[in-house]
C-alpha cells in the first residue's frame, strides 16, 4: 500500500497522530548492534511462533464458525478478552504517560515531529514508540532525513532502518486503524 504525492512516493501510509516518543542519538556502531538484537532469530522466532499461533487460531475459528457460530463467537470474544488482559498487564508494566504524547506524522518507513534539538541529517537515532491506547511499544533504530528550524522548534523527519517486522506490521495495523477512526470521523461530521 503506497501512497504518492508528486515525485514524493511512499512504501507506507502516513496518519497524523498523538503517540509517545523518545529518541536519543547514536553512534553507528551502536545503530548496528540495536539493529542486529531487533532482527535476532530469537526475536523473529518469537514473532513467528505468535504469528501462526494467531493464524492458527483464525483458521480453527472459521471452521468452526461453519459448524456452530456460538461457539466461534464465543472463541473470539475470549480471544479478546485474553487481548485485553494483555494489555492490562502492560499497562502495569509500562504505564502509557499521555500527559508525554506529542503530535507526529507517522508511518510503517518513518515520522516526522516538532523537537527541541537540532539533528544533522544521517543522525542514527535509537527510536522507542509507545502507541496510544494500546501502549505497544516499538523500539527501532532511524536515520534522520532532515531537521529544519521553524518557529517552535525544528521539523525533525526520520526514516526508520532497523526495526522488528513484527513491531513493522503493529505499527501498519495501528496506521491503518487510526486512518480507519479519522474517516469513520469525517464521515460522521458531513452528515
Amino acid at each position: 500500500m503506497a501512497q504518492t504525492q508528486g515525485n514524493d512516493r511512499r512504501e507506507f501510509f502516513r496518519i497524523n497522530d498523538r503517540v509517545i516518543v523518545d529518541f536519543r542519538p547514536i553512534e553507528q556502531e551502536q545503530a548496528t548492534v540495536i539493529g542486529q538484537r531487533l532482527q535476532s532469530p530469537t526475536s523473529q522466532q518469537d514473532n513467528q511462533q505468535l504469528r501462526t499461533l494467531e493464524s492458527a487460531f483464525t483458521h480453527l475459528v472459521d471452521q468452526i464458525n461453519h459448524q456452530d457460530r456460538d461457539i466461534a463467537r464465543a472463541l473470539r470474544m475470549l480471544d479478546d478478552k485474553l487481548n485485553l488482559i494483555h494489555r492490562q498487564i502492560r499497562n502495569l508494566v509500562q504505564p502509557v504517560e499521555t500527559e508525554k504524547a506529542r503530535d507526529v506524522n507517522l508511518s510503517g518507513g518513518g515520522m516526522a515531529l516538532i523537537s527541541d534539538q537540532s539533528l544533522s541529517a544521517k543522525t542514527q537515532l535509537e527510536v522507542t514508540i509507545q502507541l496510544i491506547p494500546s501502549a505497544i511499544t516499538i523500539t527501532a533504530v532511524a536515520r534522520v532525513i532532515s531537521c529544519k528550524p521553524i518557529d517552535d522548534g525544528y521539523h525533525l523527519r526520520m526514516a526508520f532502518v532497523h526495526m522488528d517486522e513484527y513491531d513493522r506490521n503493529l505499527l501498519v495495523k495501528h496506521t491503518l486503524s487510526r486512518q480507519a477512526e479519522q474517516l469513520r470521523a469525517e464521515r460522521a461530521d458531513e452528515t
